[in-house]
């Protein structure tokens, strides 16, 4: 069954791949080096292990992983390499067992961004599951004018006190 998955979920990656390129986007992953280069960081907070939003993982910590999956994580490498053979590993797994160890992830903005676990949740996406554990360290940008960085800190201040991050402030 999982390599009918993997060819499903390449399918769907070379889709939204194409589809990206069409509109003009980067078909990759988000980078957060490139999300936050230029940017002052306030501070680095650990949140320790949190259940992480699927919908809010934007990409990933580095430029050479972000390239082997599209935009909404599926895979773009073809079936037969080491990859796809992990990534068939790891679907069964997870239909066996489920996925019991925590991603790894920078949180920047309310996005996260993934320095660990980026297969796990490439199937975890793929079987469309709502969350995923993740051991969470949050970069805070210093305070500024723009509406964005207003924006989070009124999460930041939300989330102080509720500890929800699955709202989108607008």
């Amino acid at each position: 069954m999982s390599r009918e998955d993997y060819d499903k979920a390449l399918r769907l990656g070379r889709k939204a791949f194409q589809e990206a390129r069409n509109k003009g986007l980067s078909p990759y992953l988000r980078v957060m080096e490139e999300d936050t280069a230029g940017v002052d960081l306030d501070s680095e907070v650990s949140l320790g292990v949190m259940d992480i939003p699927l919908n809010k993982i934007v990409g990933t910590n580095g430029r050479a992983r972000s390239l082997s999956f599209a935009q909404n994580f599926m895979p773009l490498l073809p079936y037969g390499t080491e990859f796809s053979g992990k990534w068939i590993a790891l679907c069964d797994s997870h239909l066996e067992e489920g996925i019991r160890y925590p991603i790894t992830a920078y949180e920047y903005l309310n996005k996260f961004y993934v320095e660990e676990g980026n297969k796990r949740v490439s199937v975890l996406k793929y079987y469309e599951a709502v969350k995923i554990p993740g051991t969470v360290t949050r970069l805070v940008p210093e305070r500024n004018e723009t509406l964005e960085n207003k924006i989070y800190y009124e999460f930041l201040d939300f989330y102080k006190l509720s500890k929800i991050n699955y709202v989108h402030f607008s």
